[in-house]
């Protein structure tokens, strides 16, 4: 058995400015479990700014703003129906809420297996709505966990022991889990945690069993300080929010190595959120 550890204060999450915009050069290894036509894009192609906007402000949503009673903190969208998941915060409230593409309120989960969420996935399979991932940050009964819902809210799977900070692998335990990423049918990814004692990128297989680990306290490389987000892209590379080092790391999602990291735009915040997309 593993002992379970104390933990810190839970640091706040706000929006930050992005600043200037820093070429990685991360090194390329040929593997033979990976497609060969696909090549990957430099991180410059992936931030160069667009000679048309990408995303507009929508002033107008949601439609049903009077739904969100509690603290926006995470979203997660289901392309497949057009529905959007919001996770909030506060008290008797409900913690995740469901709005449709146009902003127009769906319905409220009612589970109370939730005690404070921090990240929200949809895990989409063969183009349907396979589950909703929350990570739970809370130090209540259900917290430092890491969970599986059914669309409409059912509780299907809990990763670490609810209420219980930890850092065993076996079984295994969260301090904070900050985010998870799903990537296909049996690779999973969580950063954990968000201002707890663990600061580590875990990737599990579809057993939900440890197929590596990455990282601990620090400030080198493949270090983290507070892991907040976590996104993989189609190349094989494992992107990471490091919020408290100011920077982005990026990692291998076959073995895990160090691939290279980017942080001369992060001047007064470091990174809270990252994902990947095509453009």
């Amino acid at each position: 058995m593993c002992p379970a550890h104390a933990h810190g204060t839970q640091p706040a999450c706000r929006a930050h400015p992005w600043g200037r915009r820093k070429k990685i050069q991360p090194r390329r290894r040929e593997d033979p479990h990976r497609p060969q036509q696909v090549r990957a894009k430099s991180v410059l192609d992936f931030l160069r700014t667009s000679p048309k906007q990408l995303y507009k402000l929508d002033a107008g949503w949601p439609r049903n703003p009077e739904y969100i009673t509690g603290v926006p903190y995470d979203v997660a969208v289901d392309h497949v129906n057009s529905l959007v998941y919001i996770a909030q915060r506060g008290e008797n409230v409900s913690k995740v809420l469901v709005f449709t593409e146009e902003g127009y309120f769906k319905s409220a989960w009612k589970t109370k297996t939730i005690d404070m969420p921090h990240g929200i996935f949809a895990e989409i399979e063969e183009e349907q709505l396979k589950s909703i991932w929350l990570t739970d940050v809370g130090q209540g009964s259900s917290g430092h966990t890491v969970k599986q819902y059914s669309p409409s809210g059912e509780l299907l799977k809990t990763l670490g022991t609810p209420g219980l900070a930890g850092s065993c692998l076996s079984p295994l335990q969260f301090d904070q889990p900050a985010d998870i990423f799903i990537k296909g049918e049996d690779e999973i990814y969580i950063v954990d945690g968000d201002g707890g004692l663990n600061n580590r990128l875990l990737k599990l297989t579809d057993e939900f069993s440890v197929q590596w680990k990455m990282g601990d306290n620090g400030t080198k490389a493949g270090q983290f300080y507070i892991p907040h987000s976590v996104s993989v892209d189609d190349v094989g590379r494992v992107w990471v929010a490091d919020r408290g080092n100011k920077r982005i790391q990026v990692f291998d999602t076959i073995t895990g190595e160090w691939m290279g990291s980017w942080d001369s735009c992060f001047l007064e915040d470091g990174p809270y959120s990252v994902r990947y997309g095509c453009t």
